[in-house]
């Protein structure tokens, strides 16, 4: 009886056999089984697709959705990676976009050439974001260059440490949900989640943050505390555009309406995260090694915050 496949391989017309894709197929064909967090993952060069690994099972029709979604995707890349740029933290390395039952992931394995993945059903998104840092670290390594830690998961902490104290309010419009500002207060701190802004609508409720802590001083050389405030606002006023206009389009993929955008830089990563509510919230973090811990501690304010709102009002 022959084994069922695992995977399966296939090349766009223009791409050669050459030794070296070769030998670059068969490292993401490595990473694509250590996990079975990806169904599918793609290479680009230029926007152009080169080559895909992927479950044997997808359908035709899926594979011509995600080798169309991988291609579009590209722009949108340039697009955040062009936000971010100002705030001179390097440059856009890492982008998921999720929601409960799906999730997308654009990495830059090097200038010009990218990595596209699709979450598995039923499987963590985290699973297949590991997964696509994986492929990242192996790539970067036939070309000579060093991992980047995307996501920081190689140097994230077991068990999130105790924040010492809260954060100060930097900005707190009247009619600010309390409870929401307490719990991100109590978040933000220098350990991870450095920043914390709350909106509506386009309309900015809260924020607190650490930015102008002295542990932090070094990452401020040429953008102030101010200056950076003021880009993290309009990028996430963006964001919230950007999320819009790409839930219809990833829909169906993601099997679910796209509520979370993670914008990995050099130095750190942003995070959009749109709650059922009609909030949304807009976290920072400015170390890579704690991109990940900083990810979790904002999933901490919205698991609190929602499970109060389920709770409804205490008794009178």
């Amino acid at each position: 009886m022959s084994e069922t496949a695992r995977l399966t391989t296939r090349r766009a017309e223009h791409v050669g056999g050459s030794p070296g894709t070769l030998l670059l197929e068969h490292t993401v064909e490595e990473e694509f089984e250590r996990a079975a967090g990806l169904v599918h993952t793609a290479n680009f060069i230029d926007g152009m697709f080169r080559f895909a690994v992927e479950d044997p099972g997808l359908t035709p029709k899926d594979r011509k959705l995600h080798t169309r979604i991988g291609c579009r995707l590209g722009p949108t890349f340039d697009k955040c990676d062009a936000w971010t740029a100002p705030l001179d933290s390097g440059r856009l390395i890492r982008m998921v976009l999720s929601c409960a039952s799906g999730a997308v992931y654009y990495i830059s394995l090097r200038p010009g050439e990218t990595q596209f993945g699709v979450a598995r059903e039923g499987e963590p998104a985290e699973l297949g974001d590991r997964q696509m840092a994986w492929i990242s670290d192996r790539v970067r390594a036939l070309y000579s260059l060093g991992p980047e830690n995307l996501g920081g998961y190689s140097t994230y902490a077991p068990a999130l440490p105790d924040v010492p104290e809260p954060a100060p309010v930097v900005f707190e419009a009247p009619g600010a949900d309390a409870r929401l500002l307490d719990l991100s207060r109590r978040r933000v701190s220098p350990l991870d989640l450095h920043y914390v802004s709350a909106h509506r609508g386009g309309e900015h409720l809260f924020t607190t943050d650490v930015l102008a802590d002295d542990v932090l001083g070094q990452y401020f050389r040429r953008v102030s505390v101010a200056e950076r405030r003021k880009r993290y606002e309009e990028i996430s006023l963006s964001a919230r555009q950007l999320v819009r206009s790409l839930s219809y389009q990833l829909e169906p993929v993601l099997r679910g309406r796209l509520d979370r955008l993670v914008m990995d830089v050099e130095q750190g990563a942003l995070y959009y995260r749109g709650l059922p509510d009609g909030l949304v919230l807009f976290g920072v973090t400015l170390r890579q090694s704690s991109v990940w811990d900083a990810d979790r501690r904002l999933e901490t304010i919205i698991d609190e915050y929602t499970r109060d709102r389920a709770a409804g009002p205490g008794p009178a």
